[in-house]
């Protein structure tokens, strides 16, 4: 396939042109910048801004599939107005333009925080159970959960705007080795550790997952949303002993937390996209 990869020079879009690459597809690296830097085999740069329609038309053309990453990645010092227009729009232009030309293999990033998580502006209240699936109630309240929940909103609608797409939503989360994120854990407890239920995921493991997300299209209908996550936390506590600690009116599911489990089922992407986590990571 000749897969067009958006934020291509991000730490996920470059492990995404290199998986790409060793399993043998030619990509189209996508990015607001062209830095000169061709290091992988059958590949190309495309300078486009995503939040522009007819560059990403033009940044799309003779494409297979798409494997759409470039966002603005959190609304820390940001304007809530900015982060959520550009991640909207950026959304909305990669479906469209993909509908438009044909391209029916869609990968898209969104993330844990579409049902509201670590940017919330109210308290955490609304999980009703762990570990959460990814049928588990949302209640978006900052401007990024809130982009990342209309973006999953519209990839339902395209996909019976332009019968046959597949569009895998993968909810990723705090893309980082796992000695990276227990060392922000230790440093600030509450927002990084408790406000992001303890979760991580490598970033080796994520390509992975964007390059099944549209080699294995066909494994699914429509769209689905995959929880994209290591299977433990980045603590050594038991998950259930800090679930009571910290959010004591959620349910937890029988057999669940009696080790560092994450507070994610993965489940789902591994039986249908056949996705793994590799705990060595």
């Amino acid at each position: 396939m000749k897969i067009a990869i958006t934020g291509a020079r991000g730490t996920v879009g470059q492990q995404v042109v290199q998986i790409c690459a060793d399993n043998g597809h030619s990509t189209v690296q996508i990015d607001r910048i062209d830095d000169g830097k061709l290091d992988v085999p059958n590949t190309e740069v495309r300078v486009a801004d995503v939040t522009n329609y007819d560059d990403t038309l033009a940044a799309f053309k003779g494409c297979d599939a798409i494997i759409h990453l470039a966002a603005i990645p959190n609304p820390v010092n940001r304007e809530d107005h900015v982060v959520h227009s550009n991640n909207v729009n950026a959304a909305f232009n990669g479906f469209r333009a993909a509908g438009e030309l044909g391209i029916k293999k869609i990968c898209y990033a969104s993330s844990v925080n579409a049902i509201g998580l670590g940017y919330a502006n109210q308290p955490l209240d609304h999980f009703d159970y762990f570990p959460l699936d990814e049928e588990a109630r949302g209640n978006p309240t900052d401007s990024y959960a809130l982009a990342k929940a209309e973006t999953e909103l519209q990839a339902k609608a395209f996909v019976n705007w332009f019968p046959g797409t597949k569009i895998a939503c993968l909810r990723f989360h705090e893309v980082l080795p796992r000695k990276d994120v227990a060392k922000e854990h230790s440093e600030e407890w509450e927002e990084t550790g408790v406000k992001q239920l303890w979760g991580w995921v490598h970033p080796a493991a994520t390509a992975r997952a964007c390059l099944l997300a549209v080699e294995k299209a066909d494994n699914f209908e429509g769209m689905e949303v995959f929880n994209i996550h290591a299977p433990t936390t980045a603590q050594e506590t038991p998950s259930k002993d800090l679930a009571k600690k910290y959010f004591p009116q959620t349910k937890l599911r029988k057999g669940w937390g009696e080790k560092n489990e994450s507070f994610w089922t993965i489940d789902k992407a591994e039986r249908i996209l056949g996705w793994t986590h590799y705990e060595k990571e």
